[in-house]
């Protein structure tokens, strides 16, 4: 006997808990009336992706209740300012991108001018990360440069 199908926002819902990553297969199948075998089915090869975000929110609500309203206003208040500006660059950045695709290359700096853009891109969408940072010193430091941190307050060794 061929098995009842479920209803495609049932599997959704199914889905999308077992992202979360809150549930085991065997709950969410109780919980949606279902079997385990079917909950096995659809989940097989999806990540619970959204683990470290629940996580993240906890610590975030958690922080939040130890301050009174002004504050979390306020914090609330920054976080929202910067989302927008970080999507603000990320659509700028992509653009830009695409801006320098669409002109053909006809010499080496062409080409040197669309992957620095690429790059600064990706700098602004994903974020720069350690290797990257590494990589620039060590590239400064074989063409010659010379790099001298300096703490702020500070001058230079070679003022």
């Amino acid at each position: 006997m061929a098995a009842k199908a479920v209803d495609p926002t049932i599997a959704q819902a199914i889905i999308t808990d077992w992202r979360v990553g809150q549930l085991s297969q065997r709950h969410l199948a109780d919980q949606y009336k279902v079997s385990v075998g079917y909950v096995a089915k659809i989940t097989k090869g999806i990540p619970r992706d959204c683990v470290e975000i629940v996580s993240a929110g906890i610590a975030y609500n958690q922080a939040l209740a130890k301050h009174d309203e002004r504050i979390v206003s306020a914090i609330e208040q920054a976080v929202d300012e910067r989302v927008k500006r970080q999507e603000w660059l990320n659509i700028q950045a992509l653009r830009n991108v695409k801006e320098s695709m669409a002109h053909p290359c006809e010499n080496q700096s062409d080409y040197r001018a669309r992957a620095d853009t690429i790059s600064k891109a990706k700098d602004v969408v994903i974020g720069k990360t350690t290797p990257d940072t590494a990589i620039q010193i060590n590239n400064a430091e074989a063409a010659g440069l010379k790099i001298n941190l300096v703490q702020y307050g500070e001058q230079s060794p070679d003022q």
